[in-house]
């Protein structure tokens, strides 16, 4: 039976329910066909009753009477309300099957007791009732198909062999009809199985449906807050028929009689309600603020309606409402946040860049002056590193305080971010503005009690004022910018006003910027040397290493110039790293006994790659370790002093001498020599220069060397430009003379004349200057020039 099923599937989960109707068929035919089976018994026993087969016929019908007799006792005790999951439903279904099996095999021995004993009249009857039994059997049994074929086959089986026991030809012709008959039964069972098993898997899915429809809706009655509301024709409230508990407190506002536009707090919204009730309109989703009373809690609904017409008779609206009250205090919670500082309750950069945009767009009055304020704080991060992130919270706040507080109620204060604030101020005239200036700069400068703590935290300004040419916000907030970036260099607690002169520098800024990225690309940048000198014999005992750039359309630019931008953009590293490769490259070119120093910055004593860098340099140009000198500067050792002390330590090992240089121009000098054992200081040459006329600058100059010399240093003077400079620190016991007395820096092939430099292969004399540029070193370089190569 498995095999006959195969093509006929039934998921898992509606097998049990399909027993259950199975089961609920056997129940209701299981009487019926046993009425059936004793009935035709019965005329089978009187049809051929004083027959030779009389006395079988006897014990056959008993047996039929036996085997109903266990049917109804079998249905009997078959619980009605069993569970359709429970195995016993499978059991009964299998009982039946036996029993149809029994009852089959029973109605199949029939034919060959009265076949031969009947006469032909009786055969017929016989062929009439064997007929119907299978189709009768098979027909109330097709929803068990095992049960039909059970029955089926046994009686068909019987049929055909008695007939084929008659020599006859006839009868051997009748019972192939009779097995083409039992095929026909046979996918008669097979279609009407399907055709149920269909039927009861699409009543399953419109039961399943039907239970999803229901699960939402009543899951849409308990959560929504929708009802439905009438009005006349006049727009009063009629019978309002709530349909759902959400709409429990509708009752109290929309009341029979009272105009639908009453219930509703006039504003726009309103208006286009009333507008669209009058010219008979339809609207959706208006969001009306309910009226309620003074002490009540704000209510917001969404009102949707339509339109009533019948017969061609206007005859009110019809609508529905929804109680939107949490969602709009959600939507107006998230426009705030988007407008506002969840910190400050100040305008945001959005909110700011849009009143910008509407102060441009106002005429200028000449009579009044109108201002830009980007503010930054000075010492903030100070605040957020000692005193931590909630003091910084905190100080935002009391500057968020102070600014409102000084500001007139029509400026616009903003935060913009971190520590910066923007403000959009109005004054009568140009003094009143810069006296507010003043006066802002002197409140934010005040001391600020964080829970306990004093925190000192200046602010830096920069001023742009509005004028009528400019009609740019972003023109406006980057001159803004560029002023307070001034401020900050002028020193902290300073305000500064936007000049053309600091938009020139800015540009003039951005271009160096771009060009110093195509520099290292394009081969630009140059080494020069300056010559050091033993003191005592003059003779050449090493070389500075000083950067150059020789720009394609300025000509030749100090570091002065392009060093502090190098750092700001971040290629200070890659430049030092190149210094570095260039000085060693052309070190090859000197005596074994001279060495050459190169400057480090700040920056790149950081960088992973100079100790990498340095190895690789020196193996590659075959240098010994000691000839390479790294002069460093106070301001490398300030920052993360641990870090660097190690770093130094770490370099130190490789076998590079390390020098501290410009010594005596710091607060810490004396520290960092006890900290770390440095192989020569530098004299600076601000000691250096007033040697003649300064006996304080003589003095310290002795005692500089000195203090070398009770270390175990040796000594440099460096911007040593006379006979008596040179002279004076010979005396006194410098080791080393530097400076313009001696020699400006020049390319290496320039001093040939100052030492014998070799011919090495594969080694470029560095390109000289070009000849129309005519090379003066500045008199007093910046500090940064000459501390970066």
């Amino acid at each position: 039976m498995t095999g006959f099923l195969e093509s006929i599937s039934v998921p898992e989960k509606h097998a049990a329910s399909l027993r259950a109707r199975q089961l609920d068929m056997v129940r209701r035919i299981t009487f019926v066909m046993i009425l059936a089976n004793l009935m035709n018994a019965g005329i089978v026993v009187i049809c051929f009753l004083g027959t030779a087969s009389s006395d079988l016929l006897y014990i056959w019908g008993a047996a039929i009477l036996a085997s109903s007799s266990l049917s109804v006792g079998t249905q009997f005790f078959n619980p009605r309300d069993m569970d359709p999951m429970d195995e016993r439903t499978q059991t009964a279904l299998d009982n039946f099957s036996r029993a149809a099996l029994i009852s089959g095999v029973l109605w199949g021995v029939v034919p060959f007791i009265v076949m031969n004993a009947a006469a032909p009249q009786g055969q017929m009857i016989m062929g009439v009732i064997m007929a119907g039994m299978m189709f009768a059997g098979t027909f109330l049994m097709a929803r068990t198909p095992s049960a039909a074929i059970s029955f089926l086959l046994p009686v068909g089986a019987g049929v055909v062999a008695a007939m084929q026991f008659q020599h006859d030809p006839a009868y051997q012709f009748i019972s192939l009809l009779a097995l083409a008959y039992i095929a026909v039964l046979v996918l008669a069972v097979r279609w009407s199985y399907k055709q149920f098993v269909e039927q009861h898997l699409s009543e399953c899915a419109v039961k399943e449906q039907s239970q999803l429809i229901g699960l939402l809706l009543r899951d849409f009655e308990e959560s929504t807050s929708d009802w439905l509301w009438q009005t006349n024709a006049e727009g009063e409230m009629q019978d309002i028929p709530l349909v759902f508990e959400g709409a429990k407190d509708a009752d109290s506002v929309m009341r029979k009689g009272e105009p639908l536009v009453d219930l509703f707090v006039k504003d726009d919204a309103q208006h286009v309600l009333q507008t669209s009730l009058m010219r008979r309109q339809e609207f959706r989703d208006l969001a009306l603020q309910v009226k309620t009373s003074e002490d009540g809690q704000e209510c917001w609904w969404s009102v949707t309606g339509k339109p009533i017409f019948e017969a061609g008779k206007f005859c009110g609206f019809r609508g529905v409402a929804t109680d939107i009250t949490q969602s709009k205090e959600i939507e107006d919670r998230i426009a705030y946040m988007a407008h506002y500082d969840g910190l400050t309750g100040l305008p945001n950069r959005i909110t700011m860049q849009e009143h910008l945009e509407k102060a441009v767009r106002l005429a200028s009055d000449p009579k009044t002056n109108r201002a830009l304020v980007w503010l930054d704080l000075d010492n903030f991060k100070w605040v957020n590193d000692t005193l931590g992130h909630p003091a910084g919270d905190e100080l935002l706040r009391q500057v968020s305080g102070r600014l409102t507080g000084i500001c007139h109620d029509d400026d616009v204060v903003s935060r913009i971010s971190g520590d910066e604030f923007a403000l959009i101020i109005e004054r009568s005239d140009r003094e009143k503005l810069e006296d507010f200036l003043d006066e802002l700069v002197e409140r934010l400068s005040e001391p600020y009690d964080i829970w306990g703590s004093t925190a000192n935290c200046s602010a830096s300004l920069g001023v742009r004022l509005f004028d009528s040419f400019t009609q740019d916000a972003r023109v406006l907030l980057k001159h803004a910018d560029l002023a307070l970036y001034q401020a900050k260099k002028l020193g902290k607690g300073n305000w500064c006003m936007f000049s053309e002169e600091l938009d020139e520098r800015a540009r003039a800024r951005q271009q160096i910027e771009t060009d110093l990225h195509r520099a290292l690309d394009n081969h630009e940048l140059r080494v020069f040397f300056q010559p050091v000198v033993d003191a005592a014999t003059l003779d050449v005992t090493g070389f500075e290493t000083l950067l150059r750039w020789e720009h394609p359309k300025r000509g030749l630019v100090y570091p002065g110039e392009f060093i502090e931008h190098a750092e700001d953009i971040g290629l200070i590293t890659r430049i030092g790293d190149w210094v570095i490769r260039a000085a060693m490259e052309e070190a090859r070119r000197l005596p074994e006994h001279v060495g050459i120093s190169v400057n480090i910055s700040p920056l790149q004593i950081h960088s992973q790659s100079l100790i990498p860098t340095i190895m690789q340099a020196i193996a590659a140009n075959n240098i010994a370790p000691e000839r390479l000198e790294l002069e460093i500067t106070e301001s490398v050792l300030m920052s993360d002093t641990e870090f660097t002390l190690q770093r130094l330590h770490q370099i130190k090992s490789i076998g590079v001498r390390i020098a501290l240089d410009d010594f005596g121009t710091g607060f810490s000098s004396l520290s960092y020599l006890r900290s770390f054992p440095f192989d020569k200081i530098k004299i600076d040459k601000s000691f250096v220069s007033d040697l003649e006329s300064r006996a304080d600058n003589r003095a310290i100059a002795i005692a500089t060397l000195d203090l070398a010399r009770s270390l175990g240093m040796r000594c440099t003077a460096e911007g040593v430009e006379t006979g008596y400079q040179s002279d004076f620190l010979r005396e006194n016991g410098c080791d080393n003379l530097q400076g313009f007395f001696i020699s400006r820096a020049q390319p290496l092939d320039k001093l040939s004349h100052l030492i014998e430099l070799k011919d090495v292969p594969g080694v470029e004399a560095s390109p000289a200057p070009r000849p129309k540029l005519r090379i003066v070193e500045p008199d007093a370089a910046p500090s940064r020039a000459a501390k970066v190569s």
